[in-house]
This record gives C-alpha cells, structure tokens and sequence, in this order.
C-alpha cells in the first residue's frame, strides 16, 4: 500500500507544481500586457496631442488668410489638402477632460 500512497503524493506534487509554474507564465504575461497597454494608452493621448496643435495651427493660418495650397506649401509638403481638412476638424478621443466635462 505504501507505493500507492508515494504514487499520489508524487503525482500531487507534480500537478501543483505544473500549475504553481502556469500561474507565474500567466502573472508574467499579465505584466507584460499592462506594460504595453499602459504604453498604448500614452501614445494615443500623445498623438492627440500632436494632432490637437497640428489642428489649431491649421486654424491659425486660416485665420491669416492662407487657404489649403498655400498651407500645403508652407508645410514643405509634408501635408496635402485631405490631411489639411482632416486634421482642421480633428476632435480629440483620448483626451482627459477639462473640469467643465468638455474634452480639451
């Protein structure tokens, strides 16, 4: 009978040791996703950034009279009139919001 018994608490053993090895794999690759999730999120709100000031720039040389070729022109090109018009309108996603609940 005692083979029997060293047979289950072998087998034990090694089924909590497979699991006990699962669980950090999982916590580990918990980790790794929070990390590039919290990256992500960084880069979104960073890109609205940049495109929030693309967008008031654009407004701003509206304001000064100059129309989408002439901002294609001044933008050495680096904007075409479809960009030009798409970031005038641009309205931020993952913006925080101001205290007034309206995004900034």
């Amino acid at each position: 009978m005692g083979s029997k018994q060293t047979v289950r608490q072998a087998a034990r053993r090694a089924a909590f040791q497979m699991q006990q090895r699962r669980r950090e794999e999982e916590t580990k690759r918990e980790r790794r996703v929070t990390n590039e999730s919290i990256k992500l999120m960084v880069a979104l709100r960073e890109r609205d950034d940049a495109e929030t000031r693309a967008r008031d720039a654009i407004r701003a040389m509206e304001g000064e009279g100059l129309d989408a070729a002439a901002i294609v022109r001044w933008s050495n090109g680096e904007l075409d009139a479809k960009e030009i018009a798409r970031l005038r309108d641009f309205v931020p996603k993952y913006a925080d919001p101001v205290p007034d609940g309206r995004p900034s």
